[in-house]
């Protein structure tokens, strides 16, 4: 049996023995959101109490649909009797294969052009920028474009897809407030900080720096995916602190740092050196070098390879580069890049390539190269894109 089906009939007999938890209830109203025929189905049994106790018990051919009982409190209590949640159980799931496999065959039928006809443009420069002070300010898409802002002690400069951070002042208090540039997803942004040192931000990420670096260290943090190109300064090594509690050390370099939430840290080295400490462990990376890193900080490094710079780095010069990547992998860079959300219809073990295509075009383009290669479909609905065989 399909595994949603399986767990649908489960939160419906939950349902009718009128045990939901609110988790599972939340859970079963997802299900009645996302399929709107269930609820016909759904409401006669949760409104209309004629269909319990007339219409399907004339159909089950039972006398006596509800039994009663006294509650802890002296009330009565009626229930349903377990041959009935049974059978009305089985008569859901019956339905249910009815109308998914309906559903199935309707999809295989319809064309290419049909599935596709809601296409969703790619990601943009788009990026909000929070103050030392807390205001905070949205740039991208024409929006606060060519000016120059003074918030929070920054001054910066907004361009089309770049924020320079002219100065930055200390706080009245003598301590440093703290500036966050964060990109939704389909957005990305490239910020030039005080020192000169450059970061592009991939969609769903973010930087946090002080509003003045001091005289030891420049040191930022980092969420998502984020590619930095260093100002050697030899005073003062750039640090790059990650969510599991790991620094980068650097002087003067180029690297890529990906960081996302439930996802193993990677830190890509273009060119330089950095070294890497993780708790008392310390690692020396060279160029075209990756160390791989658990989401935990508990935890050592995984892994040190050599690997092809073109895969790991290329978002940020505007492609996608896949190559032998899982169709999942390839689905999450989608799912951040045009912002919608992806469901799976059926299990994909085959591996793709895409190689060096524009992040520029629109989701629909990027999904018939996968077509072509007759493991795949898809079909577009709003902001959701469905995986099938």
């Amino acid at each position: 049996m399909n595994p949603e089906l399986e767990r649908i009939e489960v939160l419906f007999r939950s349902f009718l023995d009128g045990c939901l938890s609110d988790l599972e209830r939340i859970e079963l109203q997802s299900y009645l959101d996302k399929y709107p025929e269930l609820k016909v189905l759904y409401a006669s049994l949760n409104e209309d109490d004629s269909f319990l106790t007339n219409e399907w018990p004339a159909f089950m051919a039972l006398d006596k649909p509800l039994e009663e009982a006294r509650g802890d409190d002296g009330k009565r209590v009626y229930f349903f009797p377990k041959r009935l949640v049974a059978v009305l159980a089985l008569f859901f799931v019956a339905l249910l294969a009815i109308w998914l496999y309906k559903s199935s065959v309707k999809a295989d039928l319809l064309t290419r052009q049909e599935r596709y006809k809601n296409d969703i443009l790619a990601g943009s420069n788009k990026a909000v920028i929070t103050f030392a002070d807390g205001d905070w300010l949205y740039v991208g898409d024409t929006l606060a474009i060519g000016r120059q802002q003074r918030k929070g002690g920054a001054e910066v400069e907004l361009s089309d897809g770049q924020i320079k951070y002219l100065s930055l002042k200390m706080e009245a208090s003598g301590r440093p407030g703290y500036h966050t540039i964060k990109t939704p997803q389909g957005g990305q942004y490239l910020v030039i900080l005080p020192d000169g040192s450059s970061a592009k931000l991939n969609a769903a990420s973010s930087i946090r720096f002080p509003s003045s670096f001091n005289q030891q260290r420049r040191e930022v943090e980092v969420r998502g995916e984020v590619y930095f190109d260093i100002q050697s300064d030899q005073k003062r090594p750039f640090v790059v602190s990650l969510p599991n509690g790991a620094k980068i050390n650097v002087l003067g370099t180029s690297f890529n740092v990906r960081a996302y939430p439930r996802e193993r840290i990677k830190t890509t080295l273009d060119n330089g050196s950095v070294k890497l400490n993780v708790g008392d462990d310390e690692l020396i990376m060279k160029s075209g070098e990756q160390v791989e890193l658990a989401a935990e900080a508990s935890d050592p490094v995984l892994l040190k390879r050599k690997v092809d710079l073109s895969l790991e780095t290329s978002w940020k010069d505007g492609y996608f580069n896949f190559e032998n990547a899982e169709l999942t992998t390839i689905m999450t860079e989608i799912a951040r890049w045009y912002d919608v959300d992806i469901h799976y219809k059926n299990r994909i073990t085959e591996q793709f390539n895409i190689l060096m295509l524009p992040r520029s075009l629109s989701v629909s383009k990027l999904l018939e190269l996968l077509e072509l290669t007759g493991h795949v479909r898809f079909i577009i609905e709003g902001r959701r894109i469905t995986v099938m065989t």
